[in-house]
């Protein structure tokens, strides 16, 4: 087989084998979180490079410990829950930006949003969009829909049941995906998109001294590192070296482009949850907190109080 069944206590011993220092509660842990997740996920920065070519498998560094792997998993962990608190707030922002100018423009027109002659295909798109966006939208209202007895949405039951049919779009994003929303802002028109980017503008200047210029096609890129980060964050993966789609989506680059979406004390309040952090792994694995953090694209605890400073006065 490609990976035999191996017990708590072979695991041990194959670390063990392969130079990781093993103490009590080493069992434990792998029977709670999995050898996969904590090893696999997290033995890179550990690993000696060549003696790992001349075994053949992994070998790890002399003197690496079991405890050490499991501080850098640790701190991904929280590094995840501060991010992905901090990606609900922007993704419910777009939510509400989107449905609230889409809606302003067809406000004679029940469920605009399912009309195609409303929406519209973005220019560098390969395949149609607008098409399975409605489907989508339609599946969610379809589904929704149901008595809640049979597993249908009480908000959306009521729309269809008791006002023929009409589910505010403000209503639907509620049930939308990150995903599903980011799509819908592409496809609303060049109008409806240079409105939300302006709304965008009036909540920054409502929370900062400076204004700033948020063209929709910046929102473009930004929520698309929010939904590829955000996804990371809610299926548990790994956070802190993550490059989704190529190296500008680093999670400092990701850090920086949420200035642009939370208010400015919601973003000192992720930035100084992240400085924590990044104090503690400094001083749990003082040996390797450099390289994490240049794998976060943060360079050093120095480059980020830096930026932190950067904004209190914006």
């Amino acid at each position: 087989m490609y990976k035999p069944f191996k017990t708590i206590e072979d695991q041990v011993t194959l670390l063990e084998s392969r130079g990781v220092e093993c103490g009590r509660g080493t069992d434990a842990t792998l029977l709670r979180e999995g050898y996969y997740s904590v090893i696999n996920g997290y033995k890179d920065p550990f690993l000696d490079a060549g003696a790992t070519i001349a075994a053949g498998d992994d070998r790890y560094i002399p003197g690496t410990r079991f405890e050490d792997i499991l501080h850098l998993f640790d701190f991904d962990r929280r590094l995840r829950l501060a991010t992905f608190g901090a990606l609900t707030l922007a993704e419910a922002a777009l939510r509400t930006t989107c449905a609230y100018c889409f809606s302003e423009m067809h406000q004679n027109e029940p469920n605009a949003y399912l009309n195609p002659r409303n929406l519209h295909q973005p220019p560098k798109a390969r395949k149609d969009i607008v098409g399975p966006m409605i489907g989508q939208m339609r599946k969610i209202i379809d589904n929704g829909g149901k008595d809640p007895e049979h597993g249908g949405k009480g908000y959306l039951h009521h729309c269809l049941a008791d006002h023929g049919g009409e589910v505010p779009l403000w209503v639907l994003t509620n049930d939308m995906t990150i995903g599903q929303v980011t799509n819908f802002y592409r496809v609303m028109g060049s109008e409806a998109r240079g409105a939300v980017a302006r709304q965008f503008e009036s909540l920054y200047a409502s929370s900062h001294r400076k204004k700033r210029r948020i063209t929709s096609g910046k929102l473009d890129s930004v929520y698309s590192r929010v939904k590829n980060f955000r996804n990371i964050c809610a299926h548990d993966e790994r956070l802190y070296c993550a490059r989704p789609f190529g190296d500008n989506n680093s999670f400092a680059q990701l850090a920086t482009d949420l200035e642009l979406l939370l208010t400015k004390q919601r973003h000192r309040e992720f930035l100084q949850r992240v400085e924590s952090l990044m104090l503690g792994l400094e001083r749990d694995l003082p040996g390797h907190a450099g390289q994490i953090f240049s794998a976060m694209g943060v360079v050093s605890i120095d480059r980020h109080q830096k930026y932190m400073d950067s904004i209190r006065d914006n």
